[in-house]
């Protein structure tokens, strides 16, 4: 199986760096503690390279809560500190809050799970003008379709976003969509990694290309 999976990674790169479009390499890792019944508390720390992996995008870290309030939904609240290199201003600073609500629903080993997510990001230094808001205000949606394999460490997952903006000075309408299938693969109780392929489109702004990207995560619960 682990065969399978390096040689899985081996075509997406291959993929992505044939491609057309920009390529990106994701990393983060996250840890989760457990506070009360239903009540947990994360950090997770973030780190993307863009321009065929040969550019530091940025670098996050953020904290966070979730409260479980029945077994199909949960409820999530975090704060984000965003280091994000731009392509035309150099590096920004970004301060981001996220609301989030996803209701799941398991049938045998499937798991359906739907996520919105309210995003605020204010950037230090940037003017809001008639054609640029500041904080950008936007809502994401995510339609999530996982699969836990019997009797194995691999639980395969397959999703789409919807980014919707919600202040943009213009018009407002989808911003971007992105496209992921990958695996969760857990070690143990406590300790789990993450790999993924990930597309982005971008609908609106055509400065920014559309995006391949390999994604790997690493999360700690105590």
């Amino acid at each position: 199986m682990n065969k399978k999976i390096i040689l899985l990674v081996m075509l997406l790169c291959t993929i992505c760096a044939n491609a057309q479009d920009d390529f990106g390499i994701w990393t983060s890792i996250g840890v989760e503690k457990k506070i009360l019944p239903g009540l947990n508390a994360y950090a997770e720390g973030d780190f993307r390279l863009r321009d065929d992996a040969q550019t530091i995008d940025r670098w996050s870290g953020g904290i966070g809560l979730s409260y479980k309030i029945f077994s199909f939904l949960k409820i999530s609240g975090d704060y984000n500190l965003i280091r994000f290199n731009h392509e035309k201003r150099d590096w920004e600073t970004g301060h981001r809050f996220n609301l989030y609500a996803t209701g799941s629903y398991k049938w045998d080993n499937f798991t359906i799970s739907l996520r919105e997510r309210f995003q605020q990001t204010y950037r230090e230094g940037v003017s809001r003008t008639a054609k640029r808001a500041n904080p950008k205000k936007i809502l994401r949606s995510r339609l999530q379709v996982s699969y836990k394999i019997a009797d194995t460490k691999f639980k395969p997952f397959a999703s789409v976003e919807l980014f919707h903006t919600l202040n943009d000075p213009q018009s407002n309408g989808l911003d971007k969509t992105r496209y992921t299938v990958g695996t969760e693969y857990k070690i143990n109780k406590k300790n789990a990694f993450e790999v993924y392929y990930r597309y982005q489109a971008n609908n609106k702004d055509d400065s920014e290309q559309n995006r391949h990207i390999l994604g790997v995560g690493y999360t700690f619960d105590f």
